[in-house]
């Protein structure tokens, strides 16, 4: 997303992204509404992981498609990640954890409207699908926000969002 690939378990941002891309095109449900990821249920998700952990947690990131949210949860001083999966309102059993490496960031870092983070994309794209929204660590402890999206033709743009949803930079993605 015009920045350097992160690796969660030795695979790259870019692979991880690729697969949740592919996973969320099999999802489709056949009416010509816009996809959009499930913005709305990151605060939960982050809720029912920490209620599940004890406490606050230091994520590596944390991404919503529109079928399910995605957390990434640094453990052993942020050289391993528990993947946990947040959909229908329940918290999965965690996978099993992995090493890891990149920045992290907790709860309080995550500021973004979910009701408007994604109105500059979708204004621009109306059409368009959204099939992944995601939230990565950054320097110190700060966020970075991203959009995955689809055209009508296929193609793919990577976006990077401030927490406003202004749009910072676009790269198509391959």
């Amino acid at each position: 997303m015009g920045r350097s690939p992160h690796s969660v378990s030795g695979v790259s941002r870019r692979g991880l992204l690729s697969l949740l891309v592919a996973l969320a095109a099999c999802g489709g449900d056949g009416d010509d509404e816009a996809v959009r990821p499930l913005l709305d249920q990151i605060g939960p998700a982050i809720e029912a992981v920490e209620a599940e952990r004890g406490g606050p947690q230091r994520f590596f990131e944390i991404n919503a498609t529109p079928q399910v949210v995605n957390l990434f949860v640094a453990t052993d001083g942020a050289t391993g990640v528990v993947p946990y999966v947040y959909i229908g309102g329940e918290l999965s059993s965690p996978a099993a954890a992995t090493t890891a490496e990149g920045a992290t960031f907790t709860a309080d870092a995550v500021t973004f409207d979910p009701a408007a983070i994604l109105d500059g994309v979708t204004g621009e794209l109306p059409d368009s699908d959204v099939v992944l929204f995601s939230i990565v660590g950054g320097p110190g402890g700060a966020v970075q926000y991203g959009a995955a999206v689809r055209s009508d033709a296929g193609g793919m743009l990577d976006i990077l969002l401030g927490p406003d949803g202004v749009v910072q930079s676009v790269d198509s993605a391959s």
